[in-house]
């Protein structure tokens, strides 16, 4: 098959996740995959350099699979604010429509709505070529503007009531782009996929261990991923002392960066964790899977709010992979997959809770290495990316021949 990938962030800096997973093992199952992005952060070279509509191509992406190749066309825009991404969706346009016609596409993944989706949902009609949704996120509440998300969740209920498939990543997605237009015998549960030849346990992680300094007898807790406002960072990292005073070997590690970094090291500097907390910032995705096994425990504090209620973390199978134990917020997205500590995943109702959970499996080696055990045993059975590829082509050749059929 030809695939087209569409989106609207930038392919090459966005942290890897589930769109570069599916692509690029679909790329290493023998088809051909596109992909379409929007260049985000942008910056202007100059005070001449106000617009540039030329659209960039970029062969061979591979990120998140060695081997894999996918091939990135980024349109231009004016580089104007207000006017950048408004000019994209009519560059989105002309390029979605080109790739359609030249590379004779089968089929559209589409991840997004507001820069790229009326265009994609358009054409994908007018070449009578099925356009799947892939839902991961709640999407108008990434927006962050206020005033604008009103108008994405309109465009959200436009796409999902025409699109000919929505692969939704947890049963409460499915039930979110249900109430927001889309059909129930056209929505599918696809859960989110992990390599285990890349994710596994044993990783030799012993230069990292070095690099940031940190003992042989020190017990690491992880977490990884972009730091938004909702991380849920800043309460545990203001009640750390607590759990260093029950468990003076313990150590944050936050892999990672975003817009509330500036507060979490000012609440590192107010309370002298300097030596006990370590922010990274990014590090490149191959190094993950040995940042991960350097951990003692994994976490994920997230704050449960309409932009996180209905999620499912890509890290939580990556961890589980890894043989760690993952200690969580119930977001409800995530307990509807995963139920709990059969799959090796704890849940922590509040910040107290969750300092409490950290310091029993910090303290107890029998109970870390069971749920260990039983985490990597479900994520190897029901998340391995071969079997979430093979549901992916099927799908896509449902939608297809469906479509085919009228």
């Amino acid at each position: 098959m030809n695939i087209l990938f569409i989106h609207e962030v930038d392919w090459l800096s966005k942290v890897v996740f589930d769109i570069h997973s599916l692509s690029e093992a679909l790329s290493l199952s023998g088809h051909k995959v596109f992909a379409i992005d929007y260049e985000n952060p942008w910056r202007r070279n100059g005070f001449r350099d106000w617009a540039d509509l030329k659209t960039r191509e970029y062969a061979g992406i591979s990120r998140a699979f060695p081997g894999a190749s996918v091939t990135l066309r980024r349109p231009g825009f004016i580089k104007i604010p207000g006017l950048s991404r408004l000019s994209a969706g009519f560059t989105h346009y002309s390029e979605i429509s080109r790739t359609i016609r030249e590379d004779n596409v089968q089929a559209i993944v589409l991840y997004s709505v507001a820069t790229n989706g009326l265009q994609a949902l358009h054409l994908a009609k007018k070449h009578h070529i099925p356009l799947v949704f892939r839902a991961i996120d709640i999407l108008n509440q990434l927006v962050p503007y206020p005033v604008v998300r009103p108008l994405v969740r309109l465009i959200e209920k436009r796409v999902y009531s025409r699109a000919d498939m929505i692969l939704s990543l947890t049963p409460n997605l499915s039930r979110y782009v249900i109430e927001h237009g889309a059909r129930e015998d056209r929505v599918k549960l696809l859960l989110m996929p992990v390599d285990t030849n890349i994710f596994h346990p044993a990783i030799d992680a012993s230069d990292l261990r070095q690099k940031w300094g940190f003992g042989q007898n020190d017990k690491i807790i992880l977490f990884m991923g972009t730091l938004f406002d909702f991380s849920g960072l800043d309460a545990l990292i203001s009640h750390f002392p607590e759990v260093v005073k029950q468990v003076p070997e313990a150590k944050l590690l936050v892999v990672g960066d975003g817009p509330q970094r500036p507060r979490l090291e000012e609440i590192i500097a107010r309370f002298g964790l300097q030596e006990r907390v370590i922010i990274t910032g990014f590090q490149p995705y191959e190094d993950m899977p040995r940042y991960i096994n350097l951990a003692t425990v994994c976490i994920n504090t997230f704050n449960i709010t309409d932009a996180t209620r209905d999620i499912f973390p890509g890290k939580v199978v990556q961890f589980l992979a890894c043989g760690k134990v993952l200690i969580a917020t119930a977001l409800p997205g995530l307990t509807a997959v995963i139920s709990g500590e059969k799959e090796g995943v704890v849940y922590a109702d509040s910040a107290d809770g969750m300092l409490e959970k950290i310091v029993w499996l910090l303290t107890s080696v029998e109970a870390r290495q069971k749920l260990e055990q039983a985490g990597l045993s479900y994520v190897t059975k029901v998340h391995g990316y071969d079997k979430i590829v093979y549901e992916l082509e099927k799908r896509l050749e449902e939608a297809i021949e469906e479509k085919r059929h009228g």
